[in-house]
C-alpha cells in the first residue's frame, strides 16, 4: 500500500499543476464538454484556483494521514483509509464544483447528485466489507 499512496499523492500534485486557465478547455474533464454558452456561466478562473488547492491539499493530507494510520496506529486502518479517503474527497469536490456555475444548470446538478450518491454508496460498501473481515 505504501507505493500506491506515494504514487497517488504524486499524481494528485501533478494534476494540480497540469490544469491551467489556458488548457482547461482541453484538459479539464466536464468543462471541455460544455457548450460555449454554458462555459460563460462557469467561473473557470476561481475554479482553477480551487482545483489546484484541492489537489495539493488532497496529496499532502493523503500521504500524512496514511503515514500516521499505517505506522502509528494500525496498518489495517491505513489500508481502509487508502481506499475511502479519495472517495470522500471527490464527493466534496463534486459538490463544491457545482458552486462555480453562475446560474445553476439543472442537468449538471442532477448528474452531480447521482455521482455523489453512487460514491456514497460505494464508500459504505467498502467500509462494510473492510469491517466485515
Amino acid at each position: 500500500m505504501i507505493p500506491l499512496v506515494l504514487i497517488l499523492s504524486a499524481v494528485f500534485v501533478t494534476v494540480a499543476f497540469l490544469v491551467t486557465n489556458e488548457n482547461a478547455d482541453s484538459a479539464l474533464s466536464g468543462y471541455n464538454t460544455l457548450s460555449a454558452e454554458e462555459k460563460k456561466q462557469f467561473d473557470i478562473q476561481n475554479f482553477i484556483l480551487f482545483f489546484k488547492k484541492f489537489h495539493i491539499i488532497l496529496a499532502i493530507s493523503y500521504l500524512a494521514i496514511f503515514g500516521i494510520l499505517f505506522f502509528m496506529i494500525n496498518p489495517y486502518w491505513g489500508n481502509i483509509f487508502t481506499v475511502t479517503y479519495p472517495l470522500l474527497a471527490y464527493i466534496f469536490y463534486i459538490w463544491k464544483a457545482n458552486s462555480f456555475f453562475k446560474t445553476r444548470n439543472q442537468k449538471q446538478y442532477y448528474v452531480s447528485l447521482a455521482v455523489i450518491s453512487f460514491l456514497c454508496i460505494l464508500f459504505l460498501v467498502i467500509v462494510y466489507l473492510f469491517l466485515k473481515n
